[in-house]
């Protein structure tokens, strides 16, 4: 008989969360009997009195994410100001903590790379006012008829030539942020601040010389706003989109609370954590949130309807989540079910339950090994 009943209790288990067998047999507690996915409890069952049974229905609910984060700056406000020549470093115009505007002058550097740029710039722009002296000299010659039309078209070319070599020289001082009416040879360049903020870092010192794969020696940027980077589970990323508001709590700071709100939401799963970038932006006004803290997020959901029971209710076998449905005359089906954590005690029903079901809503882990 035992073995009959090891075999019994396979095919059940095989048979899946609908699959069935046309047999019956008693489990441990000889008063409650199994057949494939249903149960059946008499009330004389020593079980019975255990189990709380519930009607599911749609309720108002109200979920929080809670997870981890990390403080960054805002990529568009945040700037490594490296020296873009190899050079020996004149001097530094900036003191760490100094707020400055977008083209403030952070330091100086002597280069001879720098030198030559200015010296093609100042070059070209030569040979552009010559070109266009020839060719106002020749346009009047050919007004005259003096000149021919042959001539004419040489001095054109060489001034439109003239006018290009010029133009890529402007362009390649413009991306050192040389001043095109000032630069003068032999003059040192002027390293400027690409925008406007704090400077955070400045290890310069004076008669270095600096080459250009040089670590970043100066760091600008405006935290008066943040990013905070938080990485929300798989099962959770469905309900980012119905955010209501974000507090974050850093972790140097636990009695500091700032809101947030969340500005993206990564469209790709992390393999390897099973998790999902989100980026939550705060104001950051007295600065007490500094890049790479860490930090406590809290995600509060908009309230919505849905079908909500205890975690106590629901189950885990090798084949998924699921419940224990109650069909009437003590008996109750085992019913899989997809399910989403709201909080500490309750779980959505995303899918294999409708309004109006009866389970088991306390007890059902006594039924466990029963099927």
């Amino acid at each position: 008989m035992k073995k009959y009943f090891y075999l019994m209790m396979c095919a059940g288990l095989l048979a899946g969360c609908n699959g069935s067998v046309d047999n019956a047999e008693s489990t441990g507690d000889s008063q409650i009997f199994v057949t494939g996915d249903t149960l059946v409890v008499p009330p004389t069952s020593t079980i019975a009195p255990r189990l709380i049974l519930d009607t599911v229905g749609e309720a108002s609910y109200s979920a929080t994410l809670t997870t981890t984060g990390v403080v960054r700056a805002i990529p568009s406000s945040y700037a490594e100001v490296a020296a873009p020549f190899a050079g020996r470093v004149v001097r530094s115009l900036v003191r760490i903590g100094q707020n400055v505007k977008a083209g403030t002058p952070l330091f100086e550097i002597s280069s001879s790379d720098y030198s030559e740029v200015v010296k093609r710039l100042i070059q070209t722009r030569s040979e552009m006012d010559m070109a266009k002296r020839g060719l106002d000299r020749i346009q009047d010659l050919h007004d005259n008829k003096v000149a021919s039309v042959k001539e004419l078209d040489e001095a054109k070319t060489s001034y439109s030539l003239a006018v290009e070599e010029y133009r890529h020289a402007v362009a390649v001082a413009k991306e050192y942020q040389i001043d095109i009416k000032k630069a003068e040879v032999g003059q040192p360049m002027i390293v400027r601040s690409p925008i406007a903020g704090q400077v955070l870092k400045n290890d310069l010192v004076i008669g270095e010389y600096i080459k250009e794969d040089a670590a970043t020696k100066v760091v600008v940027a405006d935290l008066d706003k943040v990013w905070v980077k938080a990485n929300v589970s798989e099962m959770d990323a469905p309900y980012v989109g119905g955010i209501e508001g974000v507090a974050v709590n850093l972790v140097a700071r636990p009695d500091s609370v700032v809101a947030g709100r969340v500005t993206y939401v990564g469209g790709i799963l992390d393999p390897e954590t099973r998790t999902v970038e989100t980026i939550i932006e705060c104001n950051n006004p007295r600065h007490l949130m500094l890049p790479n803290m860490y930090a406590q997020v809290r995600m509060q959901i908009h309230s919505r309807n849905s079908i909500v029971v205890p975690k106590k209710a629901v189950l885990q076998s090798d084949k998924g989540r699921y419940v224990l449905r109650h069909v009437g005359d003590n008996t109750y089906v085992r019913t899989c079910v997809e399910v989403q954590s709201i909080d500490e005690n309750y779980l959505r029903v995303i899918k294999g339950l409708s309004e109006g079901d009866v389970i088991i809503k306390e007890g059902a882990f006594y039924l466990i090994d029963k099927h």
